[in-house]
């Protein structure tokens, strides 16, 4: 435990001491902060309409137009802004050539990777942390649905936690940080379209396509409910993919 701690604190400080993190935190804020403040607008608009005609009160709910869609955008700019955060992982290491010190030290590869990877989620936590500011408006203002928002931000940890994992494996394969960032956004995207593509399939095809996306997944976290079956395959994606990523470096090893 000592030697992932040690890892995750040394990425940590790499992280913070180059201008990605902040660009990524900057970007993050302004673009939720805007899709936030567009759908409070958008809702403040249809309680006016709502005060012209009563029947439509009934249909006018501060969860619904502001709190699922919020989760929703949030979802779509981690696409973005992941592979930003893990594509110099590994990469990194390979390109300074400090991969070999790191690989023939006395350190575990499953500790390697569990402290890169715990170091991006400490990161990624920090982020998800600063969009509570959102939450704290409406309640001070409305009255959203509290297990509504303690699902979707669950759904958020899990989905950020799989999406990281794979950036990391994406990290492990290549010397090139821009590689390894458009490797992990396209693989993540085609997982985040498959629902699209299950609409059109039917059968025991389209149940497999419709299980393996991500988006599928995320939807009952964002309706407040949270199923096993959901928790298990963020789990068992993010177990998959961490135990790829430690063949990959286990490879270069013994090479």
């Amino acid at each position: 435990m000592r030697n992932i701690l040690a890892i995750a604190g040394k990425e940590l400080r790499q992280t913070f001491n180059g201008a990605v993190a902040y660009v990524a935190m900057g970007a993050f804020l302004i673009l939720t902060g805007f899709f936030f403040y567009d759908m409070v607008m958008s809702y403040n608009r249809y309680m006016g309409y709502a005060q012209q005609q009563p029947q439509m009160m009934d249909q006018i709910n501060v969860n619904d137009l502001i709190v699922t869609p919020l989760f929703h955008n949030i979802n779509v700019l981690l696409l973005l802004i992941v592979p930003l955060v893990t594509m110099r992982l590994f990469a990194e290491e390979r390109n300074l050539g400090t991969d070999e010190m790191l690989l023939t030290s006395p350190i575990g590869i499953g500790e390697i990777i569990t402290g890169k990877l715990l170091a991006a989620l400490i990161f990624y936590v920090l982020l998800i942390a600063l969009t509570l500011v959102y939450p704290a408006i409406l309640m001070r203002y409305a009255k959203p649905d509290i297990g509504k928002l303690l699902s979707g931000y669950a759904g958020l940890l899990l989905m950020g936690a799989a999406f990281i994992t794979f950036g990391l494996f994406a990290s492990t394969l290549t010397r090139s940080q821009v590689v390894a960032a458009i490797v992990s956004f396209t693989v993540l995207l085609v997982f985040w379209i498959l629902g699209w593509l299950a609409e059109s399939l039917t059968g025991p095809v389209g149940g497999v396509v419709r299980y393996l996306s991500m988006t599928e997944h995320f939807e009952r976290f964002g309706q407040g409910l949270i199923d096993t079956s959901d928790v298990v395959y963020y789990l068992s994606f993010i177990a998959f993919f961490w135990f790829l990523a430690t063949r990959a470096v286990e490879s270069t090893r013994w090479r």
